[in-house]
C-alpha cells in the first residue's frame, strides 16, 4: 500500500513539473503579443554541418499572424493573417494561397505568433535553467504527424535568443534572432498579402 501510494505520489510530482514547464514557456511567448526582430537561419546535417545559411526579418502578433521573409540565398515572404497564408517567390514571381493549418505549430512562424495557451495540449515540455539568466524549454510535439520531433527554445532574462528545431531525419534548423523590438507600430495591412501585378497565383484549396 505505502509503495502505491509512493508511485502515484511521485507521477503526480511529475506531471505537476510538466505542467510548470509548460506554463512556464506560455508565459515566456506571451509576454509579448507584437514582436519584431532580425534572424538567422542555419540548416544543419546530422553530423551538425552547416549545409546552408539564410537571413531574414520577422514581425509576429499573435494569434497565427506573421510577416516572415527570408532575404538571401532565396528571396520568400511568408504572410498569414490567422487564417489564410500566402507563401510568395519573389524570383519566380509566383505566390501560394492556402488555408492556414492550424496543426503545423512546429513550424517557427507559427509557434511563436500562436496561443500561448495552447503549448501543454500540443507538446510535453521540459524546462531547464542555466547560468546568467538562461532558461531552455524542450519540447516534444504530441502530433506523430509533425514536420519536427524535437524543438528547443533558449531564452536570455526573458528574452528569446535561439530556436532549434530537429526533424525525422535528424536535420537541424536553428535560427537565432537579434534587434528585438517588442510592441512594434505595425503597418496597417501588414498581415494582409497584396500580390503583385503579373505574379502566378496558386489556390492550394477553397478559401
Amino acid at each position: 500500500m505505502r509503495l502505491a501510494v509512493f508511485l502515484l505520489s511521485v507521477t503526480l510530482a511529475g506531471a505537476s513539473l510538466a505542467q510548470t514547464a509548460a506554463q512556464s514557456l506560455g508565459q515566456q511567448l506571451g509576454r509579448q503579443t507584437n514582436i519584431e526582430a532580425d534572424f538567422v537561419q542555419y540548416m544543419l546535417d546530422a553530423s551538425g554541418s552547416r549545409l546552408q545559411e539564410t537571413h531574414g526579418h520577422m514581425v509576429l502578433s499573435q494569434p497565427n499572424q506573421f510577416w516572415w521573409q527570408t532575404a538571401d540565398p532565396f528571396s520568400q515572404l511568408l504572410v498569414s493573417n490567422g487564417k489564410r497564408l500566402w507563401i510568395y517567390d519573389e524570383d519566380l514571381e509566383q505566390v501560394t494561397i492556402q488555408t492556414l493549418d492550424q496543426r503545423a505549430t512546429s513550424t517557427p512562424a507559427l509557434l511563436l505568433s500562436g496561443n500561448s495557451t495552447d503549448i501543454e495540449a500540443e507538446f510535453n515540455v521540459v524546462m531547464n535553467r542555466g547560468d546568467n539568466g538562461l532558461v531552455f524549454y524542450r519540447l516534444t510535439p504530441r502530433d506523430p504527424e509533425s514536420l519536427y520531433q524535437t524543438l528547443r527554445l533558449n531564452f536570455k532574462n526573458n528574452q528569446l535568443l535561439e530556436m532549434q528545431l530537429e526533424d525525422a531525419m535528424q536535420q537541424k534548423t536553428s535560427l537565432t534572432f537579434s534587434n528585438m523590438v517588442f510592441n512594434p507600430q505595425l503597418k496597417e495591412g501588414l498581415f494582409e498579402f497584396v500580390i503583385p501585378e503579373g505574379t502566378d497565383v496558386i489556390e492550394m484549396d477553397q478559401l
